[in-house]
């Protein structure tokens, strides 16, 4: 398994979770621990605040975001900037984009791990 921490380098703290908009995540616990999610939105209000909304454009699709806390996650340092910028402007983003953007990632993710 490809060890996310020190490749990318995460996100530290929960100031940085408006921040994580656009940054891929990893499930560190749960039923869907190693998925890698993109962050889509925090939620921001209710008991639920501060909450990372996930997507994986196919078992949680932009209609469903998964929501998880911020210390059940590891935000890495990367992101996809095309994706991040339409999540933070309010545009709509369609599940076949993060589809091909965390597929693009992994492929990365694998492409990394080969040379080391």
């Amino acid at each position: 398994m490809f060890d996310f921490s020190s490749a990318n380098g995460l996100l530290s703290g929960s100031k940085d979770a408006e921040n994580a908009i656009g940054h891929y995540a990893v499930s560190t616990a749960g039923h869907d621990s190693g998925k890698i999610y993109l962050v889509v939105g925090v939620v921001t209000e209710g008991k639920n605040a501060g909450e990372l909304l996930l997507c994986d454009g196919k078992t949680k699709p932009m209609a469903r975001p998964k929501a998880k806390k911020r210390k059940h996650v590891a935000v890495l340092r990367a992101a996809d900037e095309g994706l991040a910028a339409l999540l933070k402007e309010g545009g709509r983003v369609d599940d076949p984009a993060l589809i091909h953007s965390i597929r693009e990632f992994r492929k990365r993710l694998n492409d990394q791990e080969k040379e080391a």
